[in-house]
């Protein structure tokens, strides 16, 4: 169970990252995006919008065309880290490493589509006249889904190494079996 701690810590740490620093338009909004919230200064005042306040001005119609796509994109993205994190936590408690590599897949899923919603909303420099978009945490969830995906978290080898010694032991008389 202790083997997999670190993965699961990494993974919850990754909600309290940064994700997206962005400008709107003409400095008329500033911000920083988590993975779950954000918090935006602008003329109106201050605001910390949750995900799910940001989907339900999509819904209402409030977002519209790139914004209300990049929202649907951005908050496709979360759902695939909150996935990753409870894959996680059952590897963690059944102490099986089988589903570290699939939430290392779904980590990278989410990061690469956070990004993608970037690009949808600021264009493939991430500048336009609809502002700009600093993707400074993403890079971490697509390196630490990485990890997840290509670290060895699993027992394959050692337990293949054990089946091959009792296979090749060798009797009293000094024969193998």
């Amino acid at each position: 169970m202790t083997r997999f701690r670190l993965p699961l810590i990494c993974e919850c740490l990754l909600f309290f990252v940064p994700l997206n620093i962005y400008c709107i338009g003409d400095n008329l909004a500033t911000g920083i995006q988590w993975a779950l919230f954000r918090y935006q200064e602008s003329y109106l005042g201050n605001s910390l919008i949750l995900i799910h306040r940001d989907l339900a001005y999509v819904l209402d119609g409030i977002l519209k065309g790139t914004s209300a796509f990049s929202t649907g994109i951005w908050f496709l993205g979360a759902l695939l880290l909150v996935a990753a994190l409870i894959l996680l936590v059952f590897t963690t408690v059944q102490d099986d490493a089988r589903w570290v590599k699939p939430a290392g897949l779904l980590t990278i899923a989410g990061g690469a589509l956070f990004l993608f919603a970037m690009l949808v909303q600021y264009g493939l420099t991430l500048h336009s006249d609809h502002g700009f978009s600093l993707p400074i945490g993403v890079p971490l969830i697509l390196v630490t889904g990485s990890w997840f995906v290509f670290g060895k978290f699993c027992d394959e080898d050692s337990s293949q190494g054990e089946t091959q010694e009792t296979i090749t032991t060798t009797t009293p008389e000094g024969s193998p079996k």
